[in-house]
């Protein structure tokens, strides 16, 4: 059963009495489309999408796992094919970039292009996240994650995500999955996140959800609920040496030179 959840229920009392103890409940709905309701929600460890329903609308669904995928650093893995890639000259070539994005329609656009349509990132989520970008702190921001071939002027992966203090938490990506010219930049675009996020002191990346391989093929770690919350209140309450800003450069290849 999906239980509704009020702004009232994220008082602190209440989250550890009623809500972070029950194991097996994970799925609650909202018609709130508050941002300050929303940063509530993220800050004490839901992660947020969005259904349409067919009496109540574009409804939030406010998800808390049993057990979250995290990437602790010195877990990540790059596969073999990944190495061959970083190794080949090819980054150079492309004089690929990871950035921040300055503008966080660009990556909305692409992700509901690649997941075939707007079914979890309803047009009232979009306009929930086009706000909270505007208003971005280290208590809370949205971030749009792009990986740019600047030889070619295209946007061939990133992501949606944001940070809290030290943690940073990821919604959902897109990579070029038809053109093979692409292949394993999606991968790419995550590896390097990874590394610009450790380089600015952030203590892990949230992941999320259990249930797919390639968090685990990065190097994420399943970790019950009481165990990841009990770190993710420690480091979202900390602040990274350099948070990321819109329009940061994280992590540009040249033909001189790599960083």
């Amino acid at each position: 059963m999906i239980e509704y959840l009020s702004p009232a229920a994220l008082e602190d009392e209440a989250l550890l009495a009623a809500l972070y103890p029950r194991l097996a409940h994970t799925d609650y709905w909202s018609d709130s489309w508050d941002p300050a309701f929303y940063v509530a929600l993220a800050r004490a460890g839901f992660i947020s999408i969005s259904v349409s329903h067919p009496e109540a609308g574009h409804v939030l669904l406010p998800q808390l796992q049993s057990s979250y995928s995290i990437l602790d650093w010195e877990n990540l893995h790059r596969s073999r094919n990944l190495r061959r890639l970083m190794a080949s000259g090819r980054l150079e070539e492309e004089a690929v970039e990871l950035r921040v994005g300055s503008a966080i329609g660009r990556v909305l656009d692409r992700l509901v292009d690649y997941h075939g349509g707007d079914k979890w990132i309803s047009r009232a989520y979009q306009s929930l996240v086009r706000e909270l970008a505007r208003d971005g702190s280290n208590h809370f921001a949205v971030h749009g994650i792009e990986l740019w071939s600047k030889r070619s002027d295209q946007l061939v992966a990133g992501e949606l995500g944001y940070s809290i203090g030290k943690t940073y938490t990821s919604l959902s990506g897109f990579c070029m999955r038809e053109d093979r010219r692409w292949k394993h930049f999606g991968t790419l675009q995550q590896v390097l996140l990874a590394r610009a996020l450790q380089a600015r002191g952030y203590a892990f990346w949230n992941l999320g959800h259990v249930g797919m391989q390639y968090k685990q093929d990065l190097g994420a770690r399943i970790v019950a609920r009481l165990v990841f919350l009990e770190r993710w209140c420690a480091a979202r309450d900390a602040t990274p040496a350099e948070p990321l800003r819109e329009g940061d450069s994280l992590c540009t290849y040249t033909k001189q030179a790599t960083n």
